[in-house]
């Protein structure tokens, strides 16, 4: 190839750099995820999650020695409480809808990184035994380990499309709410704690829109990870400390009571563990919830002073111990307070849907 070929070839690639640079300086500098200058300290919607929280770590590798993992949800749950609790150095390795595959992925790069581990926090849902991770979606994507994915990785998000829809999410700013990355781990929702005080009738009020679940089941899949992620704090020496959250009672009253108990059976098979889910005084309060998924930062507490006693007072209902052998008494007593708890309140279920 040469003479005017050449220099159209040329002409063509120049033209295609040049109509990139807008799209790579918006992304590089803009950089909503904190995934390509790695600004931990200046947020503005949630970052990516998945790979700046293991960044984090991964950089500061004596900062901390103890690790929750969980959804959203379990960012509501103060590290400081634990470390005063148990000891150690807690960080909240919480992503939005992450499920146990994902804690185990991470558990495994940071021991594999020579990360001391002491203690790992296990906050469980009922959808985890549901869903698949959501790798489908970019911005949930795990944090690369080969040169290759690496790559693919950064060329992902320095090339991608301006997604104008981020400016309706939460935003991070320290008004609406606060994201402790670079510290805790922990988040809170300013804005929406202080409306609920402010309001507490149109709060309620939210509570009475139709709540659907999700219909696909991952019960072997899910199992099979958390029993992997209990041998490997086992074989490695870590301590290892699960429980279900405290789901609201209107979205609990929503699920299907058998494979709720089957979970409860599940995990029982692999470790005992804390349920704050069913009905209890703490689950049955929506001004306890931020929304129908999130418990408000004041439960959190309430669940570490449960699991490691201390002197903060807990309601005498929240939160149950469950063993193998108190197993079969503690099912019946979930599946009889569900029918009575049911049959009392109605809520506005919806039918279940599919997630992909």
């Amino acid at each position: 190839m040469g003479g005017p070929l050449k220099q159209l070839v040329i002409k063509l690639i120049a033209i295609a750099v040049l109509s990139a640079l807008p799209l790579l300086g918006y992304n590089y500098i803009f950089d909503p995820h904190r995934v390509l200058r790695k600004n931990y300290e200046s947020l503005y919607v949630c970052p990516h999650e998945r790979f700046v929280k293991v960044d984090h770590v991964l950089k500061n590798p004596e900062k901390y020695d103890s690790f929750l993992f969980g959804s959203s949800r379990v960012s509501q749950v103060p590290v400081e409480a634990m470390d005063r609790a148990v000891g150690g150095r807690h960080y909240n390795m919480t992503f939005v809808s992450g499920v146990v595959g994902e804690y185990l992925r991470v558990l495994e790069i940071f021991l594999d990184k020579g990360i001391e581990v002491k203690h790992v926090v296990v906050g469980v849902d009922y959808f985890s035994f549901k869903m698949l991770p959501l790798e489908n979606m970019v911005r949930n994507r795990m944090y690369p380990l080969t040169l290759r994915d690496r790559i693919d990785f950064y060329f992902t998000f320095l090339t991608m499309e301006p997604d104008f829809s981020l400016f309706k999410e939460i935003k991070f700013d320290g008004k609406e709410a606060r994201y402790d990355l670079t510290g805790t781990g922990e988040y809170v929702f300013l804005r929406r704690e202080m409306k609920i005080d402010a309001d507490p009738a149109s709060h309620r009020a939210r509570f009475k829109q139709p709540i659907f679940t999700i219909c696909a089941k991952r019960l072997d899949e899910t199992t099979a990870e958390l029993r992997a992620m209990a041998d490997l704090c086992r074989n490695r020496g870590i301590a290892l400390t699960v429980f279900i959250n405290p789901v609201n009672l209107s979205s609990y009253l929503c699920e299907d009571i058998a494979f709720m108990n089957e979970v409860r059976e599940r995990i029982a098979g692999i470790t005992d563990f804390w349920d704050f889910s069913g009905y209890n005084s703490v689950t049955a309060d929506d001004m306890n919830y931020v929304d129908i998924i999130h418990y408000r930062k004041k439960i959190g507490p309430l669940i570490v002073a449960r699991m490691f006693p201390s002197s903060i007072p807990v309601p005498a209902d929240f939160g149950t111990r469950v063993t193998k052998a108190s197993l079969p008494a503690y099912l019946e007593a979930c599946r009889r307070d569900y029918e009575v708890q049911r049959k009392r309140l109605n809520p506005p279920c919806m039918p279940c849907v599919s997630v992909k």
